[in-house]
């Protein structure tokens, strides 16, 4: 039977995704010129803030003077402004509409606010919600098809807190807060696993999969970061036979953490269904190295969307296990607490298109020290890597977010880039200056080399001793034996070598020691994620932890090795 009202709602899904594909267009085109008009606009409206007459918001005229009058700023300059902010004061340092905050993880220091306009709000809702499936709708027309009813497991875990000058939650959950009475119609899950309450202790891997795996029919799959889902499929991996149980007969496992009121209304939404059961079994059980397992038991699943590039490639490629080489990923786009800065324009592109809408932009070429001549979007060379000094539409001037993006050339007026890695995760001993883009290649390498699937890696450089020495962790999807591990620290400093020219001259000098490979603790990381939880940090804003940059990292995985 047609699925009519399905095919209603995605086909206007993908026409509001559409139309920020034009919009996009036209903004690029005009690139310059709106980047003009922004700094402009935020210095009429916000020259009475505090923030604005301190600085001299009154004597911009043009981009030059904003360079010149407005200094530069980091994080810690505007910490006591937003607290004011979320206490319900205004004028501080935007004018602008501001009904909500985001907040970073806190996985790399301390947790921090930032206000989000109602321009920026808007602008994260279409470019994170719409644009993606604006993208899927072209990939489809291209195979000479519609886009097909859209049901999907998400992983996205939606929460906020209320504080006097608004609400509470990270960038990535705005989307779906604002949807979330539409929810029922595009997600497998319930409401209750989807905007859960964050004192609530629940195994949200089983719960989500739970809902997912009894609908045959799911279409896609959505993540914030491609971790995620990895994770959750290799759950899967392990816990089948449970799931596979529970669906036969209708329940939720015992073991399963869960307050005991929501079990209740959780399994009133459920209803044994033998049939699909054996139908996962079945397929379960030919295991998951012989082809791929998500098209064998969601056939329908076609595309897929979450953060995989730059730091996260090695779990896009993990990933690939799982869903196989052809399914397309859209790859969301460059954000940060702070702002949605570029996105893609089709799946599988690794190039994102900058927003000249939302904010102002400069760049350092990493290879100078010069912050007195940055540039802007229209002078950008391809193939370089620039340090992004971002002015967005919420309050942030000339801001050092401290992200390293690299130029892939440009699409009409605007740049595109690809994220490479933050400044102050760079590993560094001897001089040598290994970006954490340059590990996970190295990484990735080892894996090809060894033979064996990570689900995690860190690095630690070890000061300690004389010389300094790096230290590599690794959880493997499968134990290595003690032969082989024995062969890990040649083949990575191999790696080291290879990709460093700095490496092999400063270990021959023994300014640099020989290298070692720990191993870790199955659920390692998923140990260190639960942690961080704990502590209110939103899953969806974790990333991997790939440089232990504090004592408290380096006793947590130094006390998981086996």
């Amino acid at each position: 039977m047609l699925d009519v009202k399905g095919y209603v709602l995605a086909a206007f899904g993908g026409f509001l995704g559409i139309c920020e594909h034009i919009k996009l267009n036209i903004y690029s085109r005009n690139a310059w010129k709106i980047q003009q008009r922004n700094i402009k606009r935020l210095m009429r409206k916000n020259k009475s803030t505090e923030y604005g007459r301190k600085n001299n918001f009154d004597k911009v005229r043009t981009t030059k003077d904003y360079q010149r009058i407005v200094p530069l700023s980091v994080y810690a300059d505007y910490d006591e402004y937003v607290r004011r902010m979320a206490n319900g004061e205004k004028g501080l340092i935007t004018n602008m509409f501001v009904r909500r905050f985001t907040e970073s993880s806190g996985s790399t220091g301390k947790a921090k606010l930032v206000p989000l306009s109602y321009w920026a709000e808007w602008v994260a809702q279409c470019y994170g919600f719409s644009a993606p499936v604006g993208c899927a709708v072209k990939w489809f027309l291209k195979k000479g098809r519609l886009l097909p009813p859209q049901k999907g497991l998400l992983t996205a875990e939606t929460s906020m807190r209320k504080v006097k000058g608004g609400t509470v939650s990270c960038l990535s959950s705005i989307p779906l807060l604002n949807l979330r009475a539409l929810v029922p119609f595009f997600a497998t899950s319930p409401k209750e696993i989807l905007f859960p309450d964050p004192e609530a202790d629940m195994d949200m891997h089983y719960l989500k999969l739970r809902f997912s795996l009894i609908n045959k029919k799911t279409s896609y799959l959505g993540t914030i970061f491609i971790t995620t889902l990895e994770s959750m499929f290799f759950y899967m991996e392990e816990h089948w036979e449970m799931l596979c149980d529970d669906i036969e007969k209708g329940t939720i496992n015992e073991s399963v953490k869960l307050p005991p009121e929501l079990r209740g209304k959780l399994i009133k939404k459920l209803k044994p269904q033998p049939k699909r059961a054996e139908e996962l079994r079945r397929e379960f059980r030919k295991g998951f190295d012989c082809s791929p397992i998500i098209p064998r038991i969601w056939p329908k699943v076609e595309w897929l969307y979450g953060m995989g590039t730059g730091a996260l490639s090695l779990y896009a490629k993990k990933l690939r296990r799982y869903i196989g080489e052809d399914m397309p990923i859209h790859y969301l786009g460059y954000t940060a607490t702070e702002a949605f800065m570029a996105v893609p324009i089709e799946l599988n592109s690794f190039e994102y298109v900058m927003l000249p809408q939302n904010g102002f932009y400069e760049f350092r070429p990493v290879e100078s020290d010069d912050y007195d001549n940055l540039l802007t979007i229209n002078g950008l060379e391809e193939g370089k890597e620039y340090e992004l000094i971002l002015t967005n539409m919420s309050g942030f001037y000339r801001y050092r977010i401290e992200d390293v993006v690299k130029c892939t050339g440009y699409y009409y007026g605007s740049p595109k880039i690809t994220f490479c890695y933050r400044l102050n995760q760079i590993a560094n001993i001897s001089g040598e200056k290994i970006s954490q883009m340059a590990f996970d290649e190295m990484v990735d390498d080892l894996s090809e080399f060894m033979g064996d699937m990570y689900v995690g890696y860190s690095i630690y450089p070890d000061r300690s001793t004389s010389p300094g020495h790096y230290v590599l962790f690794l959880e493997c999807l499968e134990e290595p034996e003690e032969v082989k591990r024995s062969q890990y620290a040649d083949a990575f400093e191999k790696m080291l070598i290879k990709d460093n020219v700095s490496v092999e001259p400063l270990i021959k000098s023994g300014a640099l020691g020989h290298p070692e490979v720990r191993f870790l603790r199955r659920g390692t990381y998923d140990e260190y994620r639960e942690i961080l939880r704990k502590r209110g940090a939103n899953l969806n804003q974790v990333k991997p932890i790939k440089v232990i940059d504090t004592d408290e990292k380096r006793d947590f995985f130094f006390s998981h090795i086996i």
